[in-house]
């Protein structure tokens, strides 16, 4: 088990109706869920961390002591799912309670607190703030694994929870908490559309250096392996130490997922197989705006690609960033409250009907007494002001439901607190056109070549293709569970699918090679659409999503280049707007395109 203490607040319950806590649930993504902020603030406190880590078999306990009852709490727990097609259960139990069983719905999945990613890698937050107490706690965790009815592996990551107790000794922490499931990876590991995610960030804003003591950062990784680089920066600057032994490393590179917890600044660390928490002093890095950034390797050798594989491989063929925490000590006590408003979000924004209103209220100081004012206004005229109760997080959403005249509105939000350190940031806008139903239409352009030069060719033909494709997925299975059994069928399978190719399909020489489809998106109706998901499909397997932010405004047309990776010839391909139907649309017929399209 690790141990970590360090100053912070977490969240809290809300009590005014138009606001609510700020949401945690997730929708599955191969690619990866994005960290996101969902605690922060200033405290006089500390956040205690405790884990237990590892894959292993369920059950998993995690026993801890705590100084007293705390004010929030929160448990994380890992699971390995097999694949992203499986499910089953997960099963928490809190100092003997009653036990909390979640299902996991795989590629499916829509739990609040589930963040589901990669072949089947779940990351899962519970809050647990009234199941624990002073003294000593024990969380224990369980899975379906072996069950005739579950079909996921069930292996557990391990356990970490994170409690707030106050001190009460007049110092000042500013700390931010943020989760998510980013998955990392190299092409070999990306199913029909072999993509590439190198890396990801987060960023924690408006620290002050000039009053802090001391900063801490402490990062949560899963899937990771040692002798594989991999690499997390703090504004620009390597966080961690070399390896002791650099003999199967390329110069310059670091493991910070090595499999051993709290060893990537030094010494000797706890081993923990395919997951890594470490804690970064960077008081001397702080600065206002902070930037923390995860990559699974770098191309140290200049050939354009991130090796995993040889003598000194370059990176890790995945890797899961899952959690990261800034905490800051500061001199002297807190100081009073600092709110500030993320862009609105509009939905439902029809001529004649109510819309919602919803925008994420952030507080980075210290928690007021009061309540705090939420003003909603349509183009400079107040429409509705509640009070909101803030969370004990600093996080939270306001929502408001108003009715809006047809014609372009401006929508703000200003939250107002006696006190506030800087109302500067206390308001933000968004402007959108209200009218008829939205109308979304899609078609497919030709594909082309990536770049303004032709690629040459990959040798990659479609037998050895094959091939290789067996052997990553049997690699896959002996460092992913669920077993070497399988991985060692599938090799035998790959070793001899070149032959039976070259009879079924004698024609298959050509490589792989990077292409562009342009896809318009039309909206002909009279109102702006929220954001939503375009998909597509190639030869019937689902090969990229693309996400619109903003999504698409009344009466205009959007061309969007998505990148696919495939051989040249005659593919199927079919493009579909907002598959989950999260926009009303007054004709859903168009919303699809399909059709047969030659890559060049």
């Amino acid at each position: 088990m690790n141990v970590r203490s360090s100053r912070v607040i977490l969240s809290g319950l809300l009590l005014a109706v138009f606001l609510l806590v700020i949401p945690v649930s997730a929708v599955y993504d191969f690619e990866g869920i994005p960290l996101d902020v969902v605690a922060q603030g200033e405290v006089q406190g500390d956040v205690l961390t405790f884990g237990t880590y590892g894959l292993t078999n369920p059950p998993l306990d995690c026993t801890f002591s705590l100084p007293s009852r705390p004010i929030w709490a929160r448990v994380y727990t890992g699971v390995w799912g097999g694949t992203e097609k499986y499910t089953g259960w997960e099963e928490l139990t809190v100092n003997n309670g009653v036990p909390s069983r979640l299902n996991l719905f795989g590629r499916d999945d829509r739990n609040e607190g589930v963040y589901a990613t990669g072949y089947g890698v779940y990351w899962i937050a519970r809050d647990c703030t009234d199941e624990l107490h002073g003294g000593k706690n024990t969380v224990s965790l369980n899975t379906s694994r072996g069950l005739a009815e579950s079909k996921i592996d069930g292996r557990v990551y391990g356990i970490f929870v994170v409690a707030l107790v106050e001190d009460g000794d007049g110092q000042a922490t500013r700390y931010w908490i943020a989760e998510g499931n980013e998955n990392l990876h190299g092409e070999g590991w990306s199913g029909t559309n072999p993509t590439r995610h190198e890396s990801c960030e987060v960023s924690f804003d408006k620290a002050d250096p000039l009053t802090a003591v001391d900063a801490d950062l402490t990062v949560l990784l899963l899937a990771s392996t040692k002798g594989q680089p991999d690499y997390v920066q703090f504004n620009g600057k390597d966080l961690g130490v070399p390896p002791a032994d650099m003999t199967n490393y390329p110069a310059g590179a670091l493991d910070i997922g090595n499999e051993r917890c709290n060893d990537a600044s030094g010494g000797t660390g706890t081993e923990a197989r395919y997951v890594d928490v470490e804690t970064f002093d960077v008081g001397g890095l702080l600065q206002e705006n902070n930037l923390v950034f995860f990559e699974r390797g770098r191309d140290l050798d200049g050939d354009g690609e991130i090796t995993t594989t040889g003598a000194k491989p370059e990176g890790e063929d995945y890797i899961h960033p899952c959690i990261a925490i800034l905490t800051v000590d500061e001199s002297g006590i807190g100081s009073g409250p600092d709110f500030a408003v993320d862009t609105p979000v509009v939905k439902g924004a029809y001529a004649g009907e109510e819309a919602s209103v919803q925008a994420t209220v952030r507080n980075y100081g210290t928690r007021p007494a009061g309540s705090v004012r939420v003003t909603f206004s349509v183009d400079g005229t107040a429409e509705r002001t509640v009070a909101l109760d803030p969370a004990v997080s600093g996080v939270q959403v306001a929502v408001a439901n108003l009715t809006l005249a047809e014609g372009q509105r401006t929508v703000s939000v200003r939250v107002d607190a006696d006190g506030d350190l800087d109302p500067s940031d206390n308001e933000a806008s968004a402007s959108f056109r209200v009218g008829t139903i939205p109308d979304l239409g899609v078609s497919i352009g030709a594909p082309a070549r990536a770049g303004t030069e032709s690629t040459e060719s990959r040798q990659s033909p479609v037998p050895v293709l094959a091939a290789v494709a067996g052997i990553c997925v049997a690699f896959l299975l002996f460092r992913r569970p669920p077993g070497r059994k399988l991985a060692a069928l599938l090799l035998v399978c790959a070793v001899i699918a070149p032959s039976v190719m070259l009879i079924a399909s004698p024609a298959a020489a050509a490589g792989y090679e990077d292409y562009v489809v342009p896809v318009t998106i039309t909206n002909g109706g009279g109102s702006d659409t929220s954001s939503f998901d375009l998909t597509i499909y190639l030869d019937g397997a689902r090969a990229a999503v693309k996400h619109l932010d903003g999504g698409v405004k009344a009466g205009e047309t959007r061309t969007i280049d998505i990148p696919l990776y495939t051989t040249p010839g005659t593919h199927r391909l079919r493009v579909v707007a907002d598959e989950r139907g999260t926009v009303r649309d007054a004709d859903r017929g168009n919303n699809a395109a399909e059709g047969d399209y030659v890559f060049p």
